[in-house]
Protein backbone atom coordinates (compact mmCIF):
# COMPACT_ATOMS: atom_id res chain seq x y z
CA UNK A 1 0.00 0.00 0.00
CA UNK A 2 2.87 2.39 0.81
CA UNK A 3 4.38 1.93 -2.68
CA UNK A 4 1.03 2.47 -4.34
CA UNK A 5 0.55 5.70 -2.37
CA UNK A 6 3.96 6.93 -3.49
CA UNK A 7 2.90 6.51 -7.10
CA UNK A 8 -0.71 7.62 -6.71
CA UNK A 9 -0.54 11.11 -8.12
CA UNK A 10 -4.20 11.75 -8.88
CA UNK A 11 -4.76 14.33 -6.17
CA UNK A 12 -5.13 18.07 -6.04
CA UNK A 13 -1.57 18.77 -4.89
CA UNK A 14 -0.08 16.90 -7.84
CA UNK A 15 -2.35 18.73 -10.26
CA UNK A 16 -1.28 22.08 -8.86
CA UNK A 17 2.40 21.23 -9.12
CA UNK A 18 2.27 19.54 -12.55
CA UNK A 19 5.09 21.16 -14.50
CA UNK A 20 4.33 19.76 -17.94
CA UNK A 21 2.79 21.99 -20.57
CA UNK A 22 -0.89 21.42 -21.14
CA UNK A 23 -2.35 19.39 -18.31
CA UNK A 24 -5.75 19.01 -19.89
CA UNK A 25 -7.24 15.72 -20.90
CA UNK A 26 -6.55 15.31 -24.62
CA UNK A 27 -9.88 13.58 -25.15
CA UNK A 28 -11.68 16.80 -24.31
CA UNK A 29 -9.91 18.62 -27.14
CA UNK A 30 -11.06 18.68 -30.73
CA UNK A 31 -10.05 15.81 -32.97
CA UNK A 32 -10.86 12.15 -33.44
CA UNK A 33 -9.14 9.56 -31.26
CA UNK A 34 -8.72 5.89 -32.01
CA UNK A 35 -7.07 3.48 -29.59
CA UNK A 36 -5.81 6.48 -27.65
CA UNK A 37 -4.12 8.07 -30.68
CA UNK A 38 -5.18 11.40 -32.11
CA UNK A 39 -6.01 10.97 -35.80
CA UNK A 40 -4.28 13.66 -37.85
CA UNK A 41 -3.39 12.25 -41.29
CA UNK A 42 -4.98 9.13 -42.80
CA UNK A 43 -1.75 7.77 -44.28
CA UNK A 44 0.44 8.49 -41.24
CA UNK A 45 -2.25 7.18 -38.88
CA UNK A 46 -2.58 3.95 -40.86
CA UNK A 47 1.18 3.39 -41.07
CA UNK A 48 1.71 3.91 -37.35
CA UNK A 49 -1.19 1.68 -36.35
CA UNK A 50 -0.15 -1.03 -38.82
CA UNK A 51 3.44 -1.03 -37.54
CA UNK A 52 2.39 -1.18 -33.89
CA UNK A 53 -0.04 -4.01 -34.69
CA UNK A 54 2.30 -6.16 -36.80
CA UNK A 55 5.37 -5.68 -34.62
CA UNK A 56 3.35 -6.22 -31.46
CA UNK A 57 1.76 -9.40 -32.84
CA UNK A 58 5.13 -10.87 -33.78
CA UNK A 59 6.67 -10.06 -30.41
CA UNK A 60 3.69 -11.39 -28.46
CA UNK A 61 3.88 -14.61 -30.50
CA UNK A 62 7.57 -14.87 -29.58
CA UNK A 63 6.71 -14.26 -25.93
CA UNK A 64 4.10 -17.01 -26.14
CA UNK A 65 6.78 -19.42 -27.32
CA UNK A 66 8.85 -18.48 -24.27
CA UNK A 67 5.93 -19.23 -21.97
CA UNK A 68 5.46 -22.60 -23.68
CA UNK A 69 8.70 -23.69 -21.99
CA UNK A 70 6.72 -23.98 -18.78
CA UNK A 71 5.07 -27.14 -20.09
CA UNK A 72 7.81 -28.36 -22.44
CA UNK A 73 10.86 -29.07 -20.26
CA UNK A 74 12.91 -30.32 -23.23
CA UNK A 75 13.37 -26.70 -24.34
CA UNK A 76 16.14 -24.51 -22.95
CA UNK A 77 15.19 -22.75 -19.67
CA UNK A 78 12.71 -19.93 -20.08
CA UNK A 79 13.92 -16.35 -19.65
CA UNK A 80 17.47 -17.57 -20.18
CA UNK A 81 19.50 -14.68 -18.74
CA UNK A 82 17.66 -15.04 -15.44
CA UNK A 83 19.86 -18.10 -14.92
CA UNK A 84 22.64 -15.68 -13.94
CA UNK A 85 20.46 -14.02 -11.28
CA UNK A 86 19.06 -17.31 -9.95
CA UNK A 87 22.57 -18.78 -9.71
CA UNK A 88 23.86 -15.74 -7.82
CA UNK A 89 20.90 -16.03 -5.45
CA UNK A 90 21.68 -19.72 -4.90
CA UNK A 91 25.21 -18.93 -3.74
CA UNK A 92 23.92 -16.17 -1.44
CA UNK A 93 21.45 -18.52 0.24
CA UNK A 94 24.18 -21.16 0.55
CA UNK A 95 26.23 -18.66 2.55
CA UNK A 96 28.82 -18.15 -0.17
CA UNK A 97 27.79 -14.79 -1.66
CA UNK A 98 31.30 -13.93 -2.84
CA UNK A 99 31.31 -17.03 -5.04
CA UNK A 100 28.61 -15.42 -7.19
CA UNK A 101 31.53 -13.54 -8.76
CA UNK A 102 33.62 -16.70 -9.26
CA UNK A 103 32.99 -17.34 -12.95
CA UNK A 104 34.53 -20.82 -13.03
CA UNK A 105 32.38 -22.03 -10.16
CA UNK A 106 29.26 -20.28 -11.48
CA UNK A 107 29.73 -21.71 -14.96
CA UNK A 108 30.21 -25.24 -13.61
CA UNK A 109 27.06 -24.94 -11.50
CA UNK A 110 25.02 -23.63 -14.44
CA UNK A 111 26.13 -26.44 -16.73
CA UNK A 112 25.24 -29.06 -14.12
CA UNK A 113 21.90 -27.48 -13.21
CA UNK A 114 20.63 -26.05 -16.49
CA UNK A 115 22.83 -27.66 -19.14
CA UNK A 116 23.61 -24.07 -20.14
CA UNK A 117 26.48 -21.92 -18.92
CA UNK A 118 28.65 -18.89 -19.56
CA UNK A 119 26.26 -16.49 -17.84
CA UNK A 120 28.47 -14.62 -15.37
CA UNK A 121 27.08 -12.32 -12.71
CA UNK A 122 28.54 -8.88 -13.48
CA UNK A 123 26.34 -6.64 -11.33
CA UNK A 124 27.34 -4.84 -8.11
CA UNK A 125 26.34 -6.27 -4.71
CA UNK A 126 23.36 -3.92 -4.61
CA UNK A 127 21.71 -5.96 -7.37
CA UNK A 128 22.91 -9.17 -5.73
CA UNK A 129 20.95 -8.06 -2.68
CA UNK A 130 17.82 -7.51 -4.80
CA UNK A 131 17.89 -10.94 -6.48
CA UNK A 132 19.10 -12.93 -3.47
CA UNK A 133 15.65 -14.26 -2.41
CA UNK A 134 14.67 -15.66 -5.80
CA UNK A 135 16.34 -19.08 -5.57
CA UNK A 136 14.09 -19.85 -2.62
CA UNK A 137 11.70 -20.97 -5.38
CA UNK A 138 12.46 -23.46 -8.17
CA UNK A 139 13.76 -21.83 -11.32
CA UNK A 140 10.57 -21.59 -13.39
CA UNK A 141 8.20 -20.08 -10.80
CA UNK A 142 11.04 -17.84 -9.67
CA UNK A 143 11.61 -16.56 -13.22
CA UNK A 144 7.88 -15.97 -13.72
CA UNK A 145 7.66 -14.07 -10.43
CA UNK A 146 10.73 -11.99 -11.31
CA UNK A 147 9.24 -10.87 -14.62
CA UNK A 148 5.73 -10.39 -13.25
CA UNK A 149 6.97 -8.02 -10.55
CA UNK A 150 8.81 -5.97 -13.16
CA UNK A 151 5.76 -5.73 -15.39
CA UNK A 152 3.63 -4.54 -12.48
CA UNK A 153 6.27 -1.94 -11.60
CA UNK A 154 6.38 -0.70 -15.20
CA UNK A 155 2.60 -0.35 -15.50
CA UNK A 156 2.37 1.51 -12.17
CA UNK A 157 5.26 3.81 -13.09
CA UNK A 158 3.88 4.63 -16.55
CA UNK A 159 0.42 5.27 -15.12
CA UNK A 160 2.11 7.73 -12.79
CA UNK A 161 4.12 9.35 -15.59
CA UNK A 162 1.36 9.76 -18.18
CA UNK A 163 -1.63 12.08 -18.08
CA UNK A 164 -3.18 10.15 -20.98
CA UNK A 165 -3.44 6.57 -19.78
CA UNK A 166 -5.36 5.41 -22.83
CA UNK A 167 -2.02 4.82 -24.58
CA UNK A 168 -0.66 2.41 -21.98
CA UNK A 169 -1.47 -0.48 -24.33
CA UNK A 170 1.68 0.46 -26.26
CA UNK A 171 3.64 -1.18 -23.43
CA UNK A 172 2.47 -4.63 -24.52
CA UNK A 173 3.46 -4.17 -28.17
CA UNK A 174 6.75 -2.32 -27.77
CA UNK A 175 9.43 -4.78 -28.98
CA UNK A 176 12.23 -4.02 -26.53
CA UNK A 177 9.91 -4.28 -23.51
CA UNK A 178 8.84 -7.76 -24.58
CA UNK A 179 12.44 -8.62 -25.38
CA UNK A 180 13.49 -7.67 -21.86
CA UNK A 181 10.94 -10.16 -20.53
CA UNK A 182 11.96 -12.88 -22.99
CA UNK A 183 15.61 -12.53 -22.01
CA UNK A 184 14.84 -12.67 -18.29
CA UNK A 185 16.69 -9.42 -17.77
CA UNK A 186 16.02 -6.39 -15.57
CA UNK A 187 15.36 -4.02 -18.50
CA UNK A 188 11.68 -3.64 -17.60
CA UNK A 189 12.55 -2.66 -14.02
CA UNK A 190 15.16 -0.17 -15.29
CA UNK A 191 12.45 1.43 -17.41
CA UNK A 192 9.99 1.50 -14.52
CA UNK A 193 12.45 3.25 -12.21
CA UNK A 194 13.35 5.91 -14.77
CA UNK A 195 9.71 6.46 -15.79
CA UNK A 196 8.71 6.76 -12.15
CA UNK A 197 11.51 9.24 -11.49
CA UNK A 198 10.43 11.45 -14.40
CA UNK A 199 6.83 11.28 -13.23
CA UNK A 200 7.87 12.29 -9.73
CA UNK A 201 9.87 15.26 -11.04
CA UNK A 202 6.90 16.28 -13.17
CA UNK A 203 4.68 16.25 -10.09
CA UNK A 204 7.17 18.19 -7.97
CA UNK A 205 8.16 15.24 -5.81
CA UNK A 206 11.96 15.51 -6.01
CA UNK A 207 12.72 13.28 -3.04
CA UNK A 208 10.76 10.38 -4.53
CA UNK A 209 12.43 11.02 -7.89
CA UNK A 210 15.86 10.90 -6.26
CA UNK A 211 15.04 7.66 -4.44
CA UNK A 212 14.04 5.97 -7.69
CA UNK A 213 17.16 7.25 -9.45
CA UNK A 214 19.33 6.04 -6.58
CA UNK A 215 17.77 2.58 -6.76
CA UNK A 216 18.78 2.46 -10.44
CA UNK A 217 22.43 2.70 -9.38
CA UNK A 218 22.79 -1.09 -9.82
CA UNK A 219 22.95 -0.22 -13.54
CA UNK A 220 25.47 2.64 -13.43
CA UNK A 221 25.99 2.93 -17.20
CA UNK A 222 22.40 4.18 -17.54
CA UNK A 223 22.96 7.06 -15.13
CA UNK A 224 25.82 8.89 -16.82
CA UNK A 225 23.74 11.94 -17.76
CA UNK A 226 21.27 11.98 -14.87
CA UNK A 227 23.25 14.06 -12.34
CA UNK A 228 24.12 16.65 -14.99
CA UNK A 229 20.46 16.90 -16.02
CA UNK A 230 19.31 17.37 -12.43
CA UNK A 231 21.88 20.09 -11.81
CA UNK A 232 21.11 21.83 -15.10
CA UNK A 233 17.40 21.75 -14.22
CA UNK A 234 18.09 23.05 -10.70
CA UNK A 235 16.58 19.90 -9.25
CA UNK A 236 18.89 20.06 -6.27
CA UNK A 237 16.65 18.14 -3.86
CA UNK A 238 16.31 15.31 -6.36
CA UNK A 239 20.09 15.30 -6.85
CA UNK A 240 20.70 15.11 -3.10
CA UNK A 241 18.05 12.43 -2.65
CA UNK A 242 19.59 10.34 -5.45
CA UNK A 243 23.08 10.67 -3.97
CA UNK A 244 21.92 9.69 -0.48
CA UNK A 245 19.87 6.75 -1.80
CA UNK A 246 22.81 5.48 -3.85
CA UNK A 247 25.10 5.59 -0.82
CA UNK A 248 22.53 3.97 1.46
CA UNK A 249 21.81 1.27 -1.12
CA UNK A 250 25.51 0.42 -1.27
CA UNK A 251 25.92 0.66 2.50
CA UNK A 252 23.03 -1.73 3.17
CA UNK A 253 24.50 -4.27 0.77
CA UNK A 254 27.86 -3.92 2.53
CA UNK A 255 26.23 -4.49 5.92
CA UNK A 256 24.46 -7.60 4.61
CA UNK A 257 27.30 -9.12 2.60
CA UNK A 258 30.43 -7.62 4.09
CA UNK A 259 33.66 -6.39 2.57
CA UNK A 260 34.50 -9.75 0.95
CA UNK A 261 31.64 -9.55 -1.54
CA UNK A 262 32.44 -5.97 -2.54
CA UNK A 263 36.09 -6.94 -2.97
CA UNK A 264 35.04 -9.86 -5.18
CA UNK A 265 32.90 -7.52 -7.28
CA UNK A 266 35.71 -4.99 -7.71
CA UNK A 267 38.08 -7.75 -8.75
CA UNK A 268 35.50 -8.82 -11.33
CA UNK A 269 35.35 -5.42 -13.08
CA UNK A 270 38.40 -6.15 -15.26
CA UNK A 271 36.95 -9.57 -16.13
CA UNK A 272 33.61 -7.95 -17.01
CA UNK A 273 35.28 -5.52 -19.39
CA UNK A 274 37.27 -8.30 -21.01
CA UNK A 275 34.13 -10.42 -21.31
CA UNK A 276 32.19 -7.64 -23.01
CA UNK A 277 35.01 -6.81 -25.43
CA UNK A 278 36.22 -10.34 -26.24
CA UNK A 279 33.24 -11.45 -28.32
CA UNK A 280 31.54 -13.69 -25.74
CA UNK A 281 28.54 -11.47 -26.31
CA UNK A 282 27.84 -11.40 -30.07
CA UNK A 283 28.23 -8.03 -31.77
CA UNK A 284 24.64 -8.19 -33.01
CA UNK A 285 23.38 -8.05 -29.41
CA UNK A 286 24.91 -4.64 -28.71
CA UNK A 287 22.64 -1.60 -28.95
CA UNK A 288 25.26 1.07 -28.29
CA UNK A 289 26.68 3.12 -31.14
CA UNK A 290 30.07 1.43 -30.64
CA UNK A 291 28.54 -2.05 -30.72
CA UNK A 292 26.38 -1.23 -33.72
CA UNK A 293 29.36 0.02 -35.74
CA UNK A 294 31.26 -3.18 -34.95
CA UNK A 295 28.63 -5.06 -36.92
CA UNK A 296 29.78 -3.16 -40.01
CA UNK A 297 33.45 -3.96 -39.41
CA UNK A 298 34.35 -0.62 -37.84
CA UNK A 299 37.31 -0.95 -35.46
CA UNK A 300 37.16 -0.18 -31.75
CA UNK A 301 39.15 3.07 -32.04
CA UNK A 302 37.04 4.58 -34.83
CA UNK A 303 33.87 3.25 -33.24
CA UNK A 304 34.75 4.76 -29.88
CA UNK A 305 35.37 8.15 -31.51
CA UNK A 306 31.87 8.06 -33.00
CA UNK A 307 30.48 6.82 -29.68
CA UNK A 308 32.07 9.76 -27.86
CA UNK A 309 30.62 12.10 -30.48
CA UNK A 310 27.10 10.81 -29.83
CA UNK A 311 27.70 10.98 -26.08
CA UNK A 312 28.78 14.63 -26.33
CA UNK A 313 25.80 15.47 -28.55
CA UNK A 314 23.48 13.79 -26.05
CA UNK A 315 25.16 15.60 -23.16
CA UNK A 316 24.76 18.95 -24.88
CA UNK A 317 21.13 18.34 -25.80
CA UNK A 318 20.25 17.17 -22.29
CA UNK A 319 21.98 20.09 -20.55
CA UNK A 320 20.41 22.61 -22.94
CA UNK A 321 16.90 21.17 -22.65
CA UNK A 322 16.96 20.88 -18.86
CA UNK A 323 17.99 24.52 -18.58
CA UNK A 324 14.97 25.61 -20.62
CA UNK A 325 11.35 26.01 -19.64
CA UNK A 326 10.32 22.87 -21.49
CA UNK A 327 7.78 20.23 -20.44
CA UNK A 328 8.99 16.98 -18.87
CA UNK A 329 7.67 15.15 -21.93
CA UNK A 330 10.52 16.74 -23.90
CA UNK A 331 13.45 17.01 -21.52
CA UNK A 332 12.64 13.69 -19.86
CA UNK A 333 12.56 11.97 -23.25
CA UNK A 334 15.91 13.50 -24.21
CA UNK A 335 17.43 12.26 -20.96
CA UNK A 336 16.22 8.69 -21.53
CA UNK A 337 17.40 8.59 -25.15
CA UNK A 338 20.66 10.28 -24.18
CA UNK A 339 21.25 7.52 -21.63
CA UNK A 340 21.01 4.98 -24.47
CA UNK A 341 23.30 6.94 -26.79
CA UNK A 342 25.96 7.79 -24.19
CA UNK A 343 27.15 4.40 -22.97
CA UNK A 344 29.20 1.93 -25.03
CA UNK A 345 27.88 -0.95 -22.89
CA UNK A 346 24.25 -1.37 -23.89
CA UNK A 347 22.51 -4.52 -25.14
CA UNK A 348 19.43 -4.74 -27.31
CA UNK A 349 16.95 -5.52 -24.52
CA UNK A 350 18.14 -2.42 -22.64
CA UNK A 351 16.30 -0.37 -25.28
CA UNK A 352 13.11 -1.10 -23.37
CA UNK A 353 13.88 2.38 -22.01
CA UNK A 354 12.81 3.85 -25.35
CA UNK A 355 9.17 3.06 -24.65
CA UNK A 356 9.24 6.11 -22.35
CA UNK A 357 10.00 8.70 -25.06
CA UNK A 358 7.63 6.95 -27.47
CA UNK A 359 4.78 7.21 -24.95
CA UNK A 360 5.65 10.82 -24.12
CA UNK A 361 5.90 11.82 -27.78
CA UNK A 362 2.49 10.31 -28.49
CA UNK A 363 1.01 12.01 -25.44
CA UNK A 364 2.47 15.34 -26.57
CA UNK A 365 1.15 14.80 -30.09
CA UNK A 366 -2.29 13.96 -28.76
CA UNK A 367 -2.36 17.14 -26.71
CA UNK A 368 -0.77 19.73 -28.99
CA UNK A 369 -0.83 18.06 -32.41
CA UNK A 370 1.78 16.04 -34.26
CA UNK A 371 4.60 17.65 -36.20
CA UNK A 372 5.06 16.75 -39.85
CA UNK A 373 6.47 13.24 -40.40
CA UNK A 374 6.40 12.59 -36.63
CA UNK A 375 4.11 9.56 -36.81
CA UNK A 376 6.07 8.16 -39.76
CA UNK A 377 9.28 8.54 -37.75
CA UNK A 378 7.84 6.84 -34.66
CA UNK A 379 6.68 4.01 -36.92
CA UNK A 380 10.18 3.75 -38.42
CA UNK A 381 11.78 3.59 -34.97
CA UNK A 382 9.44 0.80 -33.86
CA UNK A 383 9.54 -1.12 -37.15
CA UNK A 384 13.36 -1.14 -37.20
CA UNK A 385 13.32 -3.39 -34.12
CA UNK A 386 12.22 -6.22 -36.42
CA UNK A 387 15.63 -5.99 -38.10
CA UNK A 388 17.51 -6.79 -34.90
CA UNK A 389 18.29 -9.94 -32.93
CA UNK A 390 16.22 -9.04 -29.89
CA UNK A 391 13.31 -11.30 -30.81
CA UNK A 392 15.36 -14.44 -31.43
CA UNK A 393 16.21 -14.17 -35.14
CA UNK A 394 19.98 -13.93 -35.47
CA UNK A 395 21.18 -11.28 -37.91
CA UNK A 396 24.88 -10.51 -38.46
CA UNK A 397 24.07 -6.88 -39.28
CA UNK A 398 21.11 -5.21 -37.61
CA UNK A 399 19.27 -1.88 -37.44
CA UNK A 400 19.66 -1.65 -33.66
CA UNK A 401 21.02 1.90 -33.75
CA UNK A 402 18.10 3.29 -35.73
CA UNK A 403 15.46 3.60 -32.94
CA UNK A 404 17.65 5.67 -30.61
CA UNK A 405 18.90 7.98 -33.37
CA UNK A 406 15.46 8.55 -34.90
CA UNK A 407 13.81 9.22 -31.54
CA UNK A 408 16.66 11.52 -30.50
CA UNK A 409 16.16 13.60 -33.65
CA UNK A 410 12.37 13.68 -33.13
CA UNK A 411 12.53 14.83 -29.52
CA UNK A 412 15.29 17.35 -30.18
CA UNK A 413 13.14 18.81 -32.96
CA UNK A 414 10.23 19.01 -30.51
CA UNK A 415 12.50 20.79 -28.02
CA UNK A 416 13.64 23.37 -30.56
CA UNK A 417 10.06 24.02 -31.73
CA UNK A 418 8.89 24.31 -28.13
CA UNK A 419 11.66 26.70 -27.16
CA UNK A 420 10.94 28.91 -30.18
CA UNK A 421 7.30 29.06 -29.11
CA UNK A 422 8.36 30.11 -25.61
CA UNK A 423 10.63 32.84 -27.01
CA UNK A 424 7.89 34.15 -29.29
CA UNK A 425 5.46 34.24 -26.38
CA UNK A 426 7.86 36.10 -24.09
CA UNK A 427 8.88 38.56 -26.80
CA UNK A 428 5.29 39.63 -27.55
CA UNK A 429 4.32 42.90 -25.82
CA UNK A 430 1.71 42.62 -23.11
Amino acid sequence: MFCMRLFEGANARDDVHMKSTGGSNPHTESGTFRYGLRMSDPVADSVLMFVLAIVGALMIFRLGFEFSKVVFPEYRPMFGDFISFWTASFFVLEGAAAEAYNFSLVNEFQLETFDQGELPFLYPPTWLMVVSPFSMLPYRPSALLFEALQVVALVVACRYLLRDRSILWILIVFPAVISGIIHGQNAVLNTALLAGALGALDRDRPVLAGILIGLLSYKPQLGILIPFALLAGREYRAFASAAVTTLLFAAISWVIFGTEVWRAFIETIAFAREWLESGHTPANKYASILGWLRQFGVGNTAGMIVQIGFALASFGAVIWSWRQDLPMTIKGSLLVIGACLSTPYLLDYDLALLVVPVLLLIQQGNETGYLSFEKFSIALAVFSFLFTSLWGVQMPVTAIGVPSIVLFALVLRRAVVGQRAVLRKTSCPA
